[in-house]
Formats: structure tokens, sequence, C-alpha cells
């Protein structure tokens, strides 16, 4: 029983796959797991030289660099760094640094030139801006002809844009401005409200003198005795006059319009009334025109405008380019 017992342990043994068990010793193998995982680490690579043997920046460098940077938000996305939140131009510096250290930048932004120009434009123009906004409001009398020019000379890159409004300002021609379509809806606003006010006036004054008439009448002529055929009448003239009061306020508060008896049975006037009618209605057109130009023109106005601003910002925009070629080529 012992040999038989042995013999079918071995038959059991050699029909083991081999293979299983290799398998599982090479999964168990810490030499073979460590090699599986550096061979997919790639290799570092190697950083890219930048043009001109510029430095790499860091998120340090931003005090240093502000002035290029500016300059880029200026030129390439048409951004005044000074509007910006803090937030955006944080994130903004963080993908200038990336772009810059990737070298994706023109050559000429990595120019040691472009940078010390940027620098002197930066610090000449918060020169200016200071006396600026100190004599601000207040006028100067006597000033040279050439301070205007001199500054000018003096400014590097391009303008910023508070000067190129304030050129533009100074160069407009001084007189009324034309009213724009805010203007003419405030000034029709106040024309009702005048009107309305009138009529509410008026109206007022009707009441008090009507009040001070009765008065009056009953000084001078005392009323009847109650139940008489006397007193019967006053009341139904008394009734009269306040339908009437009543008819006259709704007219004036925008109900239908007492329409005259010359209009129903005809006039006596005849071609005057009708000559009298027809400037009416001409006075009338007249106004409808002059509203309607009023209008045209403040449109026309506010489209001037718009295309002064486009222009502005088109030769702002190639003025930064210009420098930014003459800072690349020289």
């Amino acid at each position: 029983m012992s040999t038989s017992t042995r013999d079918l342990r071995n038959r059991r043994d050699r029909s083991r796959s081999p293979t299983n068990h290799s398998h599982i010793h090479r999964s168990r193998s810490p030499r073979s797991h460590h090699h599986h995982i550096s061979s997919k680490r790639s290799k570092p690579s190697a950083p890219v030289p930048l043009p001109f043997q510029a430095p790499r920046l860091s998120k340090h460098d931003f005090e240093e660099y502000k002035p290029i940077f500016g300059l880029y938000l200026d030129i390439q996305k048409h951004k005044v760094i000074e509007e910006l939140p803090e937030e955006e131009v944080k994130g903004r510096w963080k993908s200038f640094l990336g772009k810059w250290n990737r070298g994706d930048l023109a050559e000429g932004w990595y120019d040691p030139s472009t940078l010390q120009k940027a620098q002197r434009s930066a610090a000449s123009a918060s020169s200016n801006a200071e006396p600026e906004r100190r004599l601000r409001g207040s006028p100067q009398y006597g000033s040279p002809a050439g301070t205007e020019d001199s500054s000018e000379e003096d400014v590097v890159g391009p303008t910023l844009p508070g000067q190129d409004d304030s050129n533009r300002r100074s160069n407009e021609r001084a007189g009324p401005a034309i009213p724009n379509l805010q203007d003419l809806e405030l000034r029709r606003e106040l024309n009702h409200e005048d009107s309305l006010a009138h009529r509410q006036t008026l109206r007022h004054e009707r009441l008090f003198d009507r009040k001070l008439q009765k008065a009056h009448l009953d000084d001078l002529l005392p009323r009847a005795e109650p139940g008489s055929k006397d007193r019967i009448l006053e009341k139904k003239h008394e009734k009269a006059d306040s339908n009437r009061a009543f008819a006259s306020a709704k007219t004036e508060a925008g109900g239908v319009e007492d329409i005259h008896e010359n209009d129903l049975l005809g006039g006596e006037d005849g071609i005057e009334g009708f000559k009298k009618q027809r400037k009416e209605m001409e006075r009338k057109k007249n106004e409808r025109e002059i509203r309607k130009e009023e209008i045209l023109r403040a449109r026309n106005e506010e489209r001037e405008e718009r295309m002064r601003e486009y222009r502005a910002k088109e030769e702002k925009t190639m003025a930064g380019l210009v420098a930014l070629a003459r800072a690349r080529f020289g």
C-alpha cells in the first residue's frame, strides 16, 4: 500500500504545469517588479536654451520683469496691467513664465535691450503721471509750447491708454456737444413732467376760483328756504357745476377732450379757421421732423465716437507692434 501511494504522488507532481509555478515566482520577485516600474519612467528632458542667453524666470522675478510683462499684455492680449485684478495678474504671470521658460515667445522679448526700454518707459510714464495727478483741475497759463513736444520725445515705447484719450480730447474742438439719445429722452421726460405740473396747477387755480366765486354769490344772494322751488333749482345748478368739474378733471387726467362747437356745427370764421388748422398741422410736422433730426444726429455722433475709439485702439496696437519690431530688428 505504501508503494502505490508513493507512485500516485509522483504522477501528480509530474502532471503539474511548471509554467504556473515559474510565473508565480517571477510575479513575486521584487527585482523584476522594480525593473518593470523603472522602464516606464521617462528620462528627464534637457532644458531648452533661451535666445540671447536669457535667464529662466520664477514667480519671484515679477517686480523686475513687470514692465516687460505689462508690455506683453498690452501688445499681445490688449490688456492694461493696472486695470486687471490681482488674481488675473497672477494667472497671466504664471502663463507668461511657462511660455518664457519653454522659449515659445518671439526672440525680441528675450533681448536685454527690450527689458531696459520697457523699464525706462514705465519709469518715465510714472514720473509724468505723478505731477499730472497733483496739478489736475488747476489751469496752467503761459506754459511754453515746446514743453509738450519734449515730454512726448522722452517717452519710450507704446503710449498709455490714458494719454491717447487726453490727446484726443485736447485736439477736439471746444463747443456745445451734440446731445445723445439719453439726453433727448431725458429732455422729453422733463417736458412731459412740466406739462403735467402746469395742468395740475391750472386745475387747482380753477377750483379755487370757483370756490371763491361761490362764496361771493352766497354773500350777495342768500340761499332760498329749504324745500322751496328756488332751493330745488339751486341744487340742480350745484349738481350741474359738480358734474362739469368732474368731466374737466377727467379730461385733464387723460380722458376724452370736449369737442368745440365750431368743430361740430361749423364756425363763422371759415377760411380763417382752416388756415389756423393748417398752420397748427405744419407746426406739429416741423416738431416731428426736428425731433427726428435730433435722433439721427445723436446716432451719428455715437457711431463716430465708436469709430474714434476703434481707430485709437488700432493706432495704439500698431505703435506697440512697431516698437516691438524696432526692439527686435534694431
